[in-house]
């Protein structure tokens, strides 16, 4: 697969990503800085050999490369907190609530209140933020039921431990804590709709270190891949 990485206006990314322009899966309440990047992540529809990729295998690869690209930016002493929004329904958010803590129970995580009382076939899109461990977070990325290929939105915020709690319990999008909450964050990495791209939002990198990071992740990653299969 071939990876592009391209630079958005951060005034445009919100449209780019194409979720809902309010509401828990729309935009934080928060108006970025002008030196604010916004970094784009594609898979290509052809491979190295000219060979059509369809957009299954295309969301399947965005998958596997959403936990590197969250390692691949987060600094050393820095938490990573994963934010859902989404339908709450069994082929959209909730299969997320497998995720929430570890198999030993730590952790931490919070689930946004939510309730239907109509009868009629109505929507209700529900919200769940999750501290996760690194293995935890790759098992959310890579879980085929969790929908972020269809309408859960995928947030990851990288950020000091103590705009961990904040970041858990600010349930409302348009809430003001984003703004004391955001100049903190190190970067924010959303998905689009349709998991046709990733969206990366940070202050502290430009474009060369960012494809540096990737790069040096994935090679990492495939070389682990290789001493794995050898070692069967």
């Amino acid at each position: 697969m071939i990876v592009r990485i391209n630079q958005l206006d951060v005034r445009r990314a919100e449209n780019e990503a194409d979720w809902a322009s309010q509401g828990m899966l729309g935009p934080l309440w928060y108006t970025w800085p002008a030196d604010t990047r916004v970094f784009e992540f594609l898979i290509l529809d052809r491979d190295e050999q000219e060979q059509s990729l369809d957009d299954q295998f295309r969301q399947k690869q965005l998958r596997m490369a959403l936990p590197h690209v969250i390692t691949a930016m987060r600094e050393a002493g820095e938490e990573v907190v994963i934010r859902l929004d989404g339908p709450l329904t069994a082929d959209e958010m909730l299969p997320a609530l497998a995720h929430l803590t570890e198999p030993d129970l730590t952790g931490r995580f919070c689930i946004s209140p939510a309730a239907k009382l109509d009868p009629a076939p109505v929507e209700i899109i529900g919200s769940v933020r999750i501290q996760p461990s690194p293995q935890t977070c790759s098992e959310i990325c890579l879980d085929p039921s969790l929908g972020l290929h269809r309408s859960v939105r995928l947030r990851a915020f990288g950020v000091p431990e103590e705009w961990v709690e904040p970041l858990l319990t600010t349930h409302e999008t348009e809430d003001q804590r984003w703004r004391e909450i955001l100049p903190n964050a190190g970067f924010v990495l959303s998905t689009t709709r349709g998991l046709r791209a990733l969206q990366l939002m940070t202050r502290r990198l430009d474009a060369a270190e960012v494809k540096s990071r990737l790069m040096q992740r994935l090679m990492m990653a495939a070389r682990s891949a290789q001493a794995t299969n050898s070692y069967r």
